[in-house]
């Protein structure tokens, strides 16, 4: 009874043990917190927080977060985009996931929103 007992034990915690229900979770989470798969990526934790470093209410100039095309790619960038406020921030690019794929210094930033080859698309602003 004891062995038999030992054995299922066993082949319990080694079939619950497995890594493929793991990966199913991970590749299920990682769809989540696409913002180029997802119907609004405003939803997604990521984006939350990068809306959160926009300091919505604590400055009179609009401050945006827009979506565009960079390299083939498709990235997310925050913006001051308010026409009387003059500023050139340091911007940086993120990718569908949310990851910094590119940073650029003030002189890069200015360049590459004057030399934008696409439109860039509004997704979430505030200050206004």
């Amino acid at each position: 009874m004891k062995k038999i007992t030992f054995t299922l034990f066993l082949y319990t915690i080694l079939v619950s043990c497995s890594g493929s229900d793991d990966e199913v979770i991970d590749s299920s989470a990682l769809i989540l917190q696409n913002a180029c798969t997802g119907e609004n990526p405003v939803e997604l934790e990521w984006f939350q927080n990068l809306i959160a470093e926009l300091g919505c209410g604590e400055y009179s100039c609009r401050v945006s977060i827009l979506k565009t095309t960079y390299e083939g790619e498709t990235v997310f960038y925050k913006q001051v985009t308010d026409p009387l406020c003059n500023a050139v921030n340091e911007i940086d690019l993120y990718n569908c996931k949310g990851e910094i794929i590119e940073e650029f210094d003030p002189e890069e930033s200015r360049e590459f929103i004057n030399n934008r080859g696409s439109e860039a698309e509004e997704i979430f602003f505030c200050n206004e």
